[in-house]
């Protein structure tokens, strides 16, 4: 009656080596780790690791101590596999396999990454910048943001921003300088390395108008909703209105920044306060005129405005002007008051 299955029986058994114990594969650019716990079989000594339906191989010595055993699996392409872990003892007899599922990363991955923008950068009075960031493309793996700049000693900084951040600071940047950014990515959390998009210039920077000040104009025609402190309060949705039946223009304010900067660009909006679609009682030109001591004063030119669209109009500076004070004039609109939203300035 043992005639069907005695061909079959190996006499005293068959040896086991101790099997590779909670294995984990660890993704990386074109390389995967496998990693796996020692187990309690002391007469493990080598270890094998298979993949490509057992056409490629690895062999690993197990050292005499330690809790974990791994090995890098280079140079391979950019797909998911499949990882078949057997251990051997001095005598050559083997585990049973173990299995484990991970995959490499490579230029497709790479391709669709998208880096994190900035919305805006603020520079403060104490020369501290203030970055705005946008959003961050998590759903690919996006961590954190790099900043490199030069500090005021003149050394190349790196700081990293988490992308739970929405707003970064950086406080030691040499003035006259930008910065540039780039995206960290890792594409799950158990990836052995990082993924980078490439450099993006910091580009414009605003001034922050915290200390700001108006410190001359022509009207305006009350306190509160239409004063001309509006015109310089960071948002469009606020108004400054002048004195509606008793002034004409040309209207004018006045703003002290509260140190010297060197003014590339500036913009100007018309209001949407009241009037969500838009105010169009905004000047058709305008002039923009700037000074060191607000005795002197460039006159920049004259300047189109557009009071029939929303949003920031900009208009460049060739000359990098270097100014505390700076005075927007406006010359010529349909009515003979004025209504206007916000005004800002770029540079360094």
């Amino acid at each position: 009656m043992d005639s069907a299955y005695k061909n079959y029986v190996v006499p005293g058994g068959l040896t086991y080596a101790g099997k590779a114990t909670k294995p984990k594969a660890y993704s990386g650019l074109n390389r995967v780790k496998v990693a796996w716990l020692r187990g309690a079989d002391p007469s493990v000594v080598k270890a094998k690791v298979f993949w490509n339906s057992f056409a490629d191989s690895i062999s690993v010595d197990i050292p005499e101590i330690g809790d974990t055993i791994s090995v890098m699996i280079d140079n391979l392409q950019e797909k998911s596999y499949t990882f078949i872990i057997r251990t051997y003892d001095a005598q050559g007899h083997s585990s049973i396999p173990v299995e484990v599922v991970g995959g490499s990363y490579g230029e497709k991955y790479q391709a669709q990454l998208l880096t994190r923008p900035v919305n805006s950068t603020v520079i403060k009075t104490n020369g501290a910048i203030t970055i705005n960031w946008g959003g961050a493309d998590v759903s690919n793996g996006a961590f954190a943001s790099e900043v490199e700049y030069t500090d005021v000693s003149g050394n190349v900084k790196h700081k990293l921003f988490p992308v739970e951040s929405l707003t970064s600071e950086i406080l030691d940047m040499k003035p006259n300088t930008n910065y540039k950014f780039r995206t960290l990515f890792r594409p799950d959390s158990l990836s052995v390395d990082n993924f980078y998009t490439g450099y993006t210039d910091g580009g414009l920077r605003s001034f922050d108008k915290k200390d700001w000040k108006i410190i001359d104009y022509s009207t305006q025609h009350s306190p509160g909703e239409n004063a001309v402190i509006n015109f310089i309060d960071g948002t469009d949705g606020t108004r400054w209105h002048t004195c509606a039946g008793c002034s004409n223009y040309p209207h004018f304010a006045t703003i002290d920044m509260g140190v010297e900067r060197t003014i590339t660009q500036f913009g100007v909006w018309r209001t949407t306060y009241a009037m969500p679609d838009g105010d169009d009682r905004g000047p058709d030109k305008f002039e923009f005129l700037t000074s060191i001591d607000n005795i002197t004063w460039i006159n920049h030119g004259s300047f189109n405005f557009n009071r029939l669209i929303n949003g920031e109009q900009r208009y460049l500076l060739p000359e990098n002007a270097k100014a505390r004070y700076f005075k927007f004039v406006g010359t010529q609109g349909p009515q003979s008051y004025m209504v206007m939203g916000e005004i800002s300035t770029y540079g360094q």
